[in-house]
């Protein structure tokens, strides 16, 4: 309860099993909070416990936020997350996959992250404009991480829908 209290208007922007726990990446921090949490449940206790992780700046010239947008459990308790600006088109700056692991991390304890993919290049090669959402990665049992946007239906938006194989980053 007292955690919900800081609560702003966004919340979990993705969930992924390992271990027995449930991962929830929220996607900016909360009212007096510098970092993003990354709430973690026991199922079998139904126990919230949680870890820091720690944004890159904005770097847009339209300056904007940054945020989590997706969390896939890699297994050996490493997890890939999806960083991103709330910016599009000529102003986007950071559209980043990192990976953290939380392997005998504390409950309050700040990640280690780890630069796996800027995918600037990859959202520009499609020849158009860059989609302000990338929000969803998907790990395919060949290795390959597929990339998908969030074209929120044609409400400032386009409406286009990309699906791109960024081929094996592990």
């Amino acid at each position: 309860a007292a955690i919900n209290l800081m609560q702003r208007n966004n919340g979990f922007e993705g969930v992924a099993e390992y271990d027995g726990k449930l991962y929830v990446a929220f996607q900016r921090a909360w009212q007096g909070e510098v970092n993003v949490r990354i709430g973690i449940y026991d199922i079998a206790t139904e126990n919230w416990s949680f870890v820091f992780y720690p944004l890159d700046a904005p770097e847009s010239q339209n300056g904007g936020w940054v945020g989590l947008s997706e969390i896939s459990a890699l297994g050996n308790g490493e997890f890939l997350v999806i960083e991103r600006d709330n910016q599009g088109g000529p102003d986007t700056a950071i559209k980043r996959l990192y990976k953290f692991d939380v392997s005998g991390l504390a409950d309050g304890a700040l990640l280690n992250k780890t630069l796996v993919r800027d995918v600037l290049d990859d959202l520009r090669g499609t020849g158009g404009m860059v989609t302000e959402k990338i929000e969803g990665i998907a790990i395919l049992e060949s290795g390959n991480v597929i990339m998908v946007n969030d074209n929120d239906g044609v409400e400032d938006s386009n409406g286009e829908t990309q699906l791109i194989n960024l081929g094996k980053l592990f």
